[in-house]
């Protein structure tokens, strides 16, 4: 069961608490992933996340960690960084039936240096700790909002052609594309060490997702009232702007 099949209260309810948790390390991150996209591009971007994603630099890591411990979060160390978690203990009315389904939910904070590395090749993207946008993010079941430091749409647009294909980075990069300079973004790619490689080989998996109506990438589109046919146009200029030598 993934997030976009929870009731609506219960995915309000995880992403208020998440944004409690970013509120006290939103100054020493760049935020990135789902919670970046939201910022840039407001209620445009209508599927909810789970996680924080963020970069910093290793100085900040410690002071990071120390902060998240006060809070009862527990760290795992990978490769590409940390990632601090702890369970989700609802605040919202929840049935027998969903607590179940709740057992195993996590809070989870994500935090690396900022090369996002793909796992399978030697391909990253770099992105900048002093270049970003101030952009706030409202809760839901109250009137706060957090103010957090995000990439450009720019960035986030071209990371996000280049990740792995699901319909969360489907989702996001059409998003993205509506509020982009599309040439802006091709520079972009084409800076970042060889993610050109990356986007190319992702966009046919990015289309056909948008092309399958039984996908949940398709029905995201619809339910927010994008010109799917468009956005194909978009990412197939992209590509051919890439293949280009």
């Amino acid at each position: 069961m993934n997030l976009e099949d929870f009731p609506e209260q219960i995915k309000k309810d995880i992403e208020d608490q998440s944004l409690e948790l970013l509120e006290h390390i939103k100054d020493n991150i760049i935020v990135i992933g789902g919670w970046a996209v939201r910022a840039l591009t407001s209620n445009k971007h209508s599927r909810y996340t789970l996680d924080i994603d963020g970069v910093t630099s290793p100085k900040n890591m410690r002071e990071i960690e120390s902060k998240l411990a006060a809070l009862g979060l527990k760290g795992r160390k990978h490769e590409w960084g940390i990632q601090f978690y702890q369970k989700y203990n609802p605040h919202v009315k929840i049935t027998e039936e969903m607590e179940e389904k709740l057992e195993k939910v996590e809070l989870r904070i994500e935090i690396s240096e900022p090369i996002i590395k793909e796992s399978e090749t030697h391909h990253y993207f770099e992105f900048s700790l002093t270049e970003f946008e101030e952009r706030e993010i409202p809760y839901h079941m109250t009137k706060k909002k957090v103010k957090v430091k995000v990439p450009t749409s720019e960035n986030m647009a071209a990371v996000k052609l280049g990740l792995p294909v699901d319909y969360k980075n489907n989702f996001d990069s059409q998003v993205l594309l509506e509020i982009c300079d599309v040439e802006k973004v091709i520079e972009t790619i084409k800076a970042n060490d060889d993610w050109r490689e990356m986007v190319i080989r992702r966009i046919p998996k990015l289309i056909g997702r948008l092309n399958d109506k039984n996908r949940i990438d398709y029905l995201l589109a619809i339910n927010s009232h994008m010109d799917i046919k468009h956005h194909i146009k978009t990412m197939q200029y992209i590509e051919k702007s890439l293949q280009k030598k």
